[in-house]
């Protein structure tokens, strides 16, 4: 039968092109093993929501202290009680991106050998990293200062060795996040007049390079509501007494890929919820959750 008598008869993709690749199977990354970026402003839980998760190594550029009540990631390196950067068995370090690149070697090592190894790698966050890749393609040009680099190149240099750092990791099985902040940007409007609208704190052109590779990119919102709760007073003589309702100030912390706000900036292949709660101790357990079934919808 030729190929054209083939189609006529009505085969199937899989039938046709079993021997090219998959036809037919829908195929998805777990959570963990996504690449995306995750956007906030200062405060709003992206440190914590990594912290949450205990299949993930941390990568910790910002230098700062955990900040979730019971952090289950690896984070290197860590802080010392100065705030100076530590390495793993505790001796003070200075943090620069060859170190960086030893430690993306030990990762794909373990990979390599089939060797316990965590499933998501984050760069917390990315203004340093960059600055520690600026420093290093200095070097690496043999100049002691950035202003003394051909400025495009440099910068093409910064960007291709940020985005081949996650993607030698990906092909060796890791997921990997980005974190980067968020700032309100004033925007002029003319007249005296201007608007507030958040902006990354990276360049326009960096992003632009990652964006169509991340398969998700979410926003990180807290907000204080008022949560009521039924106590029991004491009674005379020690017997319980009535029931009074306390009112407390506590503050949410919540991952978006709706928000208008951020139109052009967030992003996501699956549909998931306008929100996602996020309790600090559980928080990527929430989310993974909701990915999941989302994948599955």
């Amino acid at each position: 039968m030729t190929q054209t008598q083939d189609l006529a008869v009505g085969k199937t993709g899989v039938q046709k092109y079993s021997g090219l690749g998959f036809t037919g199977k829908k195929m998805v990354h777990p959570p963990g093993q996504l690449l995306g970026l995750l956007v906030g402003m200062p405060g709003t839980g992206k440190s914590s929501f990594i912290q949450s998760n205990p299949d993930a190594f941390i990568i910790n550029t910002d230098g700062t202290s955990t900040t979730n009540p019971t952090p289950q990631a690896c984070i290197w390196p860590g802080v010392t009680q100065e705030g100076q950067p530590m390495d793993v068995g505790g001796s003070k370090m200075v943090l620069t991106w060859e170190e960086i690149l030893k430690k993306k070697n030990q990762l794909i090592s373990l990979a390599e050998n089939n060797k316990e190894r965590p499933q998501t790698i984050i760069l917390d966050s990315l203004g340093p990293a960059i600055q520690l890749m600026k420093d290093y393609v200095t070097k690496k040009m043999g100049k002691e200062e950035w202003k003394q680099l051909d400025g495009r190149r440099a910068w093409d240099d910064v960007y291709d060795g940020l985005l081949r750092f996650s993607l030698d990791l990906r092909r060796n099985g890791y997921g990997f996040f980005y974190i980067c902040h968020l700032v309100n940007a004033k925007i002029p409007l003319g007249d005296d007049r201007y608007t507030i609208r958040p902006e990354l704190t990276i360049t326009d052109n960096f992003y632009k390079r990652l964006f169509p590779m991340f398969e998700l990119v979410a926003a990180f919102e807290s907000d204080w509501v008022m949560e009521s709760k039924q106590v029991q007073m004491k009674g005379i003589g020690g017997k319980p007494g009535p029931m009074k309702t306390e009112t407390t100030k506590v503050q949410k912390y919540f991952m978006t890929v709706n928000d208008e706000a951020l139109a052009g900036i967030t992003k996501c292949r699956v549909k998931l919820p306008d929100q996602i709660e996020l309790p600090q101790e559980s928080a990527w357990t929430s989310f993974e959750g909701q990915y999941i079934s989302a994948q599955k919808s």
